[in-house]
């Protein structure tokens, strides 16, 4: 799994061409984003069929490049606003595992 401490997840509110290697999606980060792709956070990027995605980040001395398709089904990705969508770690496990993080209960420990 994908570990993310202490640094921000933004994903694209819009698919991107998956042509799109690590210095295409530099680009978009620095210019749709608004933010330098070098800061450690976490940019995730989804198709059009929702069931590829690819994750870039910088760590230490160069990009690293995190892709995964889904081979039945895709992806459950609530991106219902325009603009960069902010999600926490556990959202991000929950889409890169195949579930629905809208529909996620937590169970509650219950207290004598």
């Amino acid at each position: 799994m994908l570990t993310v401490q202490d640094k921000k997840i933004l994903m694209a509110s819009e698919p991107i061409d998956f042509r799109l290697s690590i210095n295409g999606l530099v680009g978009k980060i620095n210019s749709n984003i608004n933010t330098n792709a070098h800061d450690g956070s976490r940019y995730v990027f989804y198709n059009k069929k929702r069931n590829r995605i690819k994750i870039l980040f910088w760590d230490k001395n160069g990009f690293v490049l995190y892709y995964k398709k889904m081979d039945d089904g895709k992806f459950f990705l609530n991106v219902d606003k325009k603009g960069t969508v902010y999600l926490t770690q556990e959202q991000l496990e929950y889409i890169l595992s195949g579930y629905n993080p809208k529909y996620i209960t937590h169970d509650r420990e219950e207290t004598e």
